[in-house]
């Protein structure tokens, strides 16, 4: 029996209090079976050739300020170029992963929080609300592992079918249109050669639904997003990767791709061969306002014959601001607009237009600057941020990953292979003498807390009231959640069920 702490003025510190007991009393209990089991364990045939070394302190950290400290036997022998090998049987078996000191909640956590924040501000969210005691330079490690894991898998689809010739497994979609937005943000290196490097982003879906009653906000129909600092072609073998692993291209009737115009871009019609390449209309209109703006009228002609897909008018307005430019530089723009319009001559026109399919609620392209803030500006730049080229890719995987709305499955996925499995639990390495002692114990006994104000004249309030009443009528064993027993505990039975 003891007082609850001065410092509970609040519901909220009575909880927080009552979290800092529960996980004590937790941490105290593992820490006792992981005790009795290391004691009860015999060395085996394995350990034949291994050196012992003693018993060795680890301490693994979880949320809530849980640290469980045990110590277990170490075992270790030569390898052929002279250094040690070491094995902690009792690590494996419990399925740990050496020299982790934080557990796979922390760190799928701490990854999930990271790629939507800065890697300190993850670091102060887990230390001031989990109280885990993490370093942001530990949260940048666990998501670069992370990221170079989904990085090595793609790599891997991506040489079965391209190297080994494999077919690829497929969801057989249907779709009358897939489009696929590109377009690439430049990013500032530290520590590298070079000052920029450009994340190419890819994603592709199947049109447009509207997100809000009033039909003003809009999201892309089945989503799925690839990026990285890619070359052209693994770039574009990614987009096939992701393209054959979701539909039929038998039954896609159209593939439109839309882009700032970039030659990377361009080559995409060698990875999809019946693809069509439109230009992005913010792209477009920007390079016609930059070219043509000291002529507010030819602005508007030359938007006008765009949006009209009247491309002989526009022709005639190029020619036009070629002729009439007040000097050489704005002359040299419009030559430049020139060639980068006839570059794209076809991919001006409206892609809804003419007798293809289009899907239902089509809209206009030129989603990727929206996609290309959410899916990567909007963690990777502003407020100074540079990277190193490898660490701004594996964040851009994970940050597809999100957009996609799987990162947290596949972070599930990714600590499951990270951490070994559990090897083996040898029924005759039982902790027989904690079993037996913590069944006969009431893991929450220490929550018959005395309350002061019980003592006073304030007992007789209506809250006082309460109070007494539910300290009668609940035990403290029944805040042990029912239907969830212990592995190791018999439920203990109150006097007043005992007499009932």
């Amino acid at each position: 029996m003891f007082n609850v702490a001065d410092s509970v003025t609040s519901f909220k510190d009575l909880v927080q209090w009552l979290l800092e007991k529960l996980v004590a009393d937790f941490c105290r209990q593992v820490e006792a079976v992981l005790a009795e089991i290391e004691s009860q364990r015999e060395r085996d045939e394995s350990l034949k050739g291994w050196e012992s070394i003693g018993p060795r302190e680890r301490t693994l950290v979880s949320l809530f300020g849980m640290e469980i400290r045990f110590r277990r036997r170490g075992y270790r022998r030569r390898r052929p170029d002279g250094s040690w090998e070491y094995r902690y049987p009792l690590d494996e078996m419990l399925g740990l992963l050496p020299e982790e000191r934080f557990c796979p909640l922390v760190q799928e956590l701490a990854v999930d929080l990271a790629t939507k924040m800065s890697f300190r501000e993850a670091a102060t969210v887990l230390q001031e609300r989990f109280r885990v005691p993490v370093s942001h330079q530990e949260v940048h490690r666990w998501l670069q592992e992370a990221g170079q894991e989904r990085d090595r898998q793609f790599r891997e689809e991506v040489q079965a079918v391209f190297e080994r010739g494999q077919v690829p497994a497929s969801e057989g979609r249907a779709a009358e249109a897939v489009v696929i937005e590109t377009d690439g943000l430049f990013l500032p290196l530290q520590r590298e050669q070079q000052k920029a490097v450009e994340l190419k982003l890819g994603v592709m879906h199947e049109g447009w639904e509207a997100e809000s009653p009033s039909g003003t906000r809009y999201r892309l129909v089945n989503k799925a997003a690839w990026a990285g600092c890619l070359p052209t072609q693994e770039f574009w073998e990614r987009g096939q990767i992701c393209f054959v692993q979701r539909y039929d291209p038998e039954k896609v009737d159209r593939v439109v791709i839309n882009g700032d115009g970039a030659e990377w871009i361009r080559q995409a019609k060698q990875y999809f061969a019946d693809a069509e390449v439109y230009l992005n209309p913010f792209h477009r209109n920007r390079a016609i306002r930059e070219a043509l703006g000291f002529s507010p009228d030819l602005v508007r002609r030359a938007l006008r014959a765009v949006a009209q897909q009247d491309l002989k008018a526009l022709g005639r307005v190029l020619s036009e601001g070629l002729a009439t430019a007040p000097g050489e530089e704005e002359a040299r723009r419009v030559r430049e607009l020139r060639r980068y319009l006839k570059a794209n001559w076809s991919g001006l026109l409206d892609w809804r237009s003419g007798n293809q399919p289009v899907p239902e609620g089509a809209r206009g392209l030129g989603a990727s600057e929206a996609e290309i803030n959410h899916v990567l500006a909007v963690r990777m730049t502003k407020r100074g941020m540079s990277w190193r080229t490898s660490g701004a890719h594996h964040m851009a995987q994970l940050r597809c990953l999100h957009a996609e709305g799987h990162l947290n499955t596949w972070l599930a996925g990714w600590q499951r292979r990270r951490w070994p499995a559990i090897t083996r639990v040898d029924r005759r390495h039982a902790p027989n003498q904690v079993i037996e002692k913590l069944s006969t114990t009431d893991p929450a006994e220490w929550l018959a807390a005395r309350l002061p104000l019980l003592a006073t004249a304030a007992g007789d309030s209506e809250l006082g009231r309460r109070l007494k009443q539910l300290a009668r009528l609940v035990p403290t064993s029944e805040l042990i959640v029912r239907g969830q027993p212990m592995p190791w505990r018999t439920p203990v039975t109150s006097d007043r069920q005992a007499s009932a």
